[in-house]
């Protein structure tokens, strides 16, 4: 399942008299939140409890061989597989079928079910892609999180065939997956870039419509964020073929996602208050006045950044309605680009659309109506 772009095009005369002139709502702004609440469970409990046998199953899969194996407990040779068959990077293998005999000498067969047959060359592809990758990435967490999700947005293009392969390599190294590839992807890549992350498994909701779904929670400077980077990823270009980047889902908290992200497992059910790498907190973009001079100093800061887009995110509801209320039915949003130096002419297209869950607001920007 993805997010849904919806843009409204609208063709606005532009009036250059009684811009500011109108104040209609203000609220504070939030606390910075820097730490609080669950952290990451372990993925691999079993597998660290039981580092010879993980290393044979490995070396099995690596190999891509069925194994026979002596003297290990089926259920603890099933809890190792398991935590396996969910590790991101071991895409390739996508079942198993496990026979085991008891008493004082177990044994066990394990019969695997790829996905290909070339899996560890697959693997190795991928691994040289993503330090590729990392090695233009930032150093610190929040950087080269973002760099990531960034370089998801713009490579990778959302398959919503009936079937396809959601696996990590799809996304990394094919350019095409659904949700799952893509959050196994980001998550492969926060790991081999030093930052613990899981993908998490459930549904989303969706105007009333309940679909599978899957999203990511990382750790970012000690604390717990969740991402949703499907949602974002819009697959949505300008004239000159540049994908706009949105980032409404980047590093939210539990209480923003959970509105509308239920995870399958009780264990993935985070609770996180951490808030300050959230996109817009961290970068200045959280409106709390929606004042003319306050929405422009946001998108000042926004011009020729690369992404394609003037956003911002409202510090609450009354906020957020005064703003679309400024923008876009009182039409100063055209108003507001020219002072930016974005608009020429007597009309401009302003393509738009909001988030009423998040408070945001976002002007996608394209050579063809603007000076970018």
């Amino acid at each position: 399942m993805r997010k849904t772009i919806l843009a409204l095009t609208l063709v606005l005369a532009l009036v250059l008299s009684g811009c500011g002139s109108l104040r209609l709502a203000s609220a504070k702004a939030p606390d910075v939140v820097y730490s609080g609440g669950d952290m990451l469970r372990d993925p691999a409990p079993n597998c660290e409890a039981y580092p010879a046998l993980t290393g044979k199953l490995r070396d099995a899969i690596l190999a891509q061989e069925d194994i026979a194996l002596q003297g290990w407990d089926t259920q603890v040779v099933a809890a190792c597989l398991d935590e396996l068959m969910a590790d991101p990077g071991l895409f390739w293998v996508i079942g198993y079928h496990l026979t085991g005999s008891t008493g004082s000498n177990p044994t066990c067969q394990i019969t695997f079910r790829w996905l290909c047959d070339n899996g560890s060359a697959m693997y190795d592809e991928m691994c040289r892609k993503a330090d590729a990758i990392l090695s233009e990435a930032p150093a610190d967490d929040y950087g080269k999180a973002l760099y990531l999700y960034d370089w998801l947005e713009r490579n990778v293009t959302y398959a919503e065939a009936e079937g396809f392969d959601q696996s990590s390599y799809a996304a990394i190294c094919s350019g095409s997956a659904v949700c799952g590839g893509i959050a196994d992807a980001y998550a492969f890549l926060l790991r081999r870039g030093g930052i613990e992350a899981c993908t998490v498994m459930g549904s989303a909701i969706q105007k009333g419509e309940t679909m599978s779904h899957a999203w990511n929670y990382a750790i970012l400077d000690g604390a717990v964020y969740a991402f949703d980077l499907t949602w974002d990823n819009c697959d949505r270009y300008d004239t000159s073929g540049n994908e706009y980047l949105l980032h409404d889902w980047f590093a939210v908290t539990s209480d923003e996602i959970s509105d509308t992200h239920i995870p399958s497992e009780d264990a993935d059910k985070i609770t996180t208050a951490a808030n300050a790498n959230n996109y817009f907190i961290h970068n200045g973009y959280l409106l709390t006045d929606d004042s003319a001079d306050a929405v422009t100093a946001i998108w000042q800061q926004q011009i020729g950044n690369g992404t394609g887009v003037l956003t911002l995110r409202c510090a609450d509801e009354s906020v957020y309605d005064a703003a679309r209320l400024r923008l876009f039915d009182l039409s100063e949003a055209p108003t507001l680009l020219r002072r930016l130096g974005l608009a020429s002419g007597e009309t401009v297209t302003v393509n738009y659309t909001t988030l009423d869950l998040l408070h945001t607001i976002t002007i996608f920007l394209s050579p063809a109506d603007s000076s970018l």
